[in-house]
């Protein structure tokens, strides 16, 4: 796997290099594919590779950790960064992984929002008690109140818990409800509105940019319905996110938006209709080679066309 993670870092030099908004370092626990499980320690090699791209951890399963060694891995993090890396707060939703950290999933929505709690507390540098012990996380991170804590998720419930903390909210879907539902909660308590930020509707959430479509659907296909596969086992009969297909076959998730392999061209032109282009270059474990292709016509074909 170390291979992989080095062109993980190598991309990321890349995304700077580019001009990309942020590049994102997801997590997910006991897969047999070797899905990263501890984006905190990329995020800092990321950190260290780069200068000033954005940088953000999300999900950041924090039922699966102590919230106190997390504020002091975040508070380093912050320190090492210049402030750049960001946190978007995960409830989380496999049963294996619950099982697999000792977590209630039960009790797991009232257990969030304490531990968001006990982070900003922990940020502020003070000592105080937490679950009968005698706790102050030093050094205080760079950025004043700690670094930027976000709330990820596609329920009602996830946009109120968001808005009641005061929290932005970015949703695994593109329903408009969770707005509304994010606003109205958010004036009750007295908390800003508007910052519950869905992707957009109809936008794809994994491209890949080929000369020949039919040969990067070769490349790329059996990568990304694994992806989508395992999203879709993972996520049972309620799935809520923007990336997830249903598709069963190749073919299948070539009639999704969700997973789109394109010309230099038609990427230009998703550009220009969402305003992203969202890049997920080892997606299912695509190989770095086959990534870089991808990469590189992104870099010398697709930007040159939008400046």
């Amino acid at each position: 796997m170390g291979d992989l993670y080095q062109a993980g870092l190598d991309m990321t030099e890349w995304a700077e290099r580019v001009g990309a908004i942020s590049v994102m370092f997801s997590q997910h626990h006991g897969s047999s594919d070797g899905y990263l499980p501890s984006p905190i320690p990329m995020a800092a090699a990321a950190a260290g590779r780069t200068s000033s791209v954005a940088i953000n951890v999300g999900a950041l399963l924090l039922l699966m950790y102590d919230p106190i060694k997390r504020a002091e891995d975040m508070a380093v993090i912050d320190h090492l960064s210049d402030g750049r890396v960001s946190y978007t707060i995960g409830l989380g939703y496999r049963d294996e992984e619950y099982a697999m950290f000792g977590v209630d999933p039960t009790q797991r929505g009232a257990r969030i929002e304490e531990r968001i709690g006990v982070l900003r507390r922990a940020f502020t540098g003070e000592r105080f008690e937490w679950e009968g012990r005698r706790v102050q996380v030093t050094p205080t991170p760079r950025t004043p109140g700690g670094p930027t804590l976000a709330y990820g998720g596609g329920s009602a419930a996830a946009a109120r818990r968001a808005a009641r903390l005061g929290l932005m909210m970015f949703p695994q879907t593109s329903n408009p409800r969770l707005a509304e539902v994010y606003d109205a909660e958010a004036e009750r308590v007295g908390n800003p509105t508007g910052r519950c930020l869905s992707p957009p509707v109809g936008g794809p959430t994994t491209v890949f940019v080929a000369e020949d479509v039919e040969q990067g659907w070769r490349d790329y296909g059996p990568f990304m319905l694994h992806d989508a596969l395992m999203y879709g086992r993972w996520m049972g009969a309620d799935p809520k996110a923007a990336s997830y297909s249903g598709a069963t076959t190749v073919e299948d998730l070539r009639t999704s938006n969700a997973y789109r392999v394109v010309t230099p061209d038609q990427a230009v032109e998703l550009v220009q209709r969402f305003g992203t282009l969202s890049l997920v270059p080892m997606c299912g474990g695509v190989p770095p080679e086959h990534a870089w292709r991808s990469l590189h016509l992104v870099e010398q074909q697709v930007l040159p066309s939008l400046s």
